[in-house]
């Protein structure tokens, strides 16, 4: 009986299969096929969107609304809209800028721009312009004792992580932070010494879709000596929209000639 189970496919069998197979192949080659863990290309910008302020719809020393100025160490004044003074000129646009000062004590001195939300966005970008003279050291020029900063939050201000070097396209940080004075930022990359009237600086944010992004501006000074201060305006924050991101299929395998039956 097991013999019988076991018949051999005669030739006429096997050539009917052959045929069978030759017809389906073809169809299952033609069905599209998703790249596992493919990338999307570059994104067009199809439409920009921005937050602007130069400080200039509000009467000095009132800041625009949303803006919040805080001491985290260190007497008054705050953070605030300033139309005159040092360093010069007073502003990039006139006639307000954002300006801190810089004492001769341990101070922490923080501005928090009104939180920015990305969803559905990509490639996010602050621009500004900045004036300073801010404490620094006159024989070694790599090194700072007072100096700013650029922070970021993405929890709603509960945290603030410090914007990297590398995240600064133009008018990075220049100089580094003394660690025996005494400063909040001390071996810290930061914006120290003179720059001598107002400097652009474009930074690359992190893109974060789920929460928003608030941006701050932080000056500390250490406990001796002082500058002129700090001067901030023209703040630009701008990111794109685009289509979708997609899987794109792989391109369909050429096709082969199917071989002709034998006879």
């Amino acid at each position: 009986m097991l013999a019988n189970l076991k018949r051999a496919f005669t030739v006429t069998e096997l050539r009917n299969l052959f045929l069978l197979l030759s017809l389906i192949a073809p169809s299952i080659a033609l069905i599209p096929r998703l790249a596992i863990g493919s990338r999307c290309g570059p994104l067009p910008c199809i439409g920009l969107e921005t937050r602007n302020e130069n400080f200039d719809s509000v009467a000095p020393p009132a800041l625009p609304e949303g803006w919040l100025a805080t001491n985290a160490l260190g007497a008054p004044p705050l953070w605030v809209t300033s139309n005159n003074g040092v360093p010069t000129p007073p502003a990039n646009t006139s006639p307000n800028a954002a300006f801190i000062d810089d004492p001769a004590a341990v101070s922490d001195k923080r501005l928090d721009a009104p939180s920015v939300f990305f969803f559905e966005g990509f490639a996010p970008q602050l621009r500004f312009r900045q004036n300073l003279n801010l404490e620094a050291s006159d024989i070694d020029p790599i090194i700072g004792f007072d100096g700013g900063v650029l922070e970021l939050s993405n929890d709603g201000g509960n945290s603030f992580q410090e914007v990297p070097a590398s995240a600064c396209v133009e008018g990075g940080y220049n100089r580094t932070i003394s660690t025996d004075r005494g400063s909040p930022i001390a071996g810290r990359q930061a914006w120290s010494g003179n720059s001598g009237g107002f400097i652009r600086t474009v930074v690359n944010l992190p893109a974060v879709q789920t929460q928003p992004v608030i941006v701050r501006w932080r000056m500390a000074s250490d406990n001796s000596g002082s500058g002129e201060g700090w001067r901030v305006d023209t703040v630009r924050i701008t990111w794109c929209h685009g289509p979708p991101c997609t899987p794109k299929p792989l391109p369909t395998p050429r096709q082969r000639p199917t071989p002709a039956p034998r006879p």
